[in-house]
């Protein structure tokens, strides 16, 4: 099996995922003790959604309709949650 080469592309990738999953996780315990925890729970809920648009983009797969149908369900959550 051949190595595999962590070249600096990879690298930036690697902190820009970490910054965001932290700031994810910080983001996501402000919201349950300044209030509502309803919200912040179906919008945290939205993370897959999130890896599946990030994937389509990146590495241009396609989203399943099984994924789509997914994402089109927690959308619709968090419209009714609004209301």
């Amino acid at each position: 099996m051949g190595q595999a080469q962590v070249t600096q592309p990879v690298v930036m990738w690697a902190i820009a995922t970490a910054l965001l999953d932290t700031s994810g996780n910080l983001l996501y315990i402000a919201a349950t003790r300044a209030g509502r925890l309803d919200v912040a729970a179906v919008l945290a809920s939205l993370y897959p959604a999130s890896t599946i648009l990030l994937a389509a983009w990146a590495l241009r797969e396609r989203p399943t309709r099984r994924q789509g149908l997914g994402m089109v369900v927690a959308a619709a959550a968090v419209v009714m949650i609004t209301l």
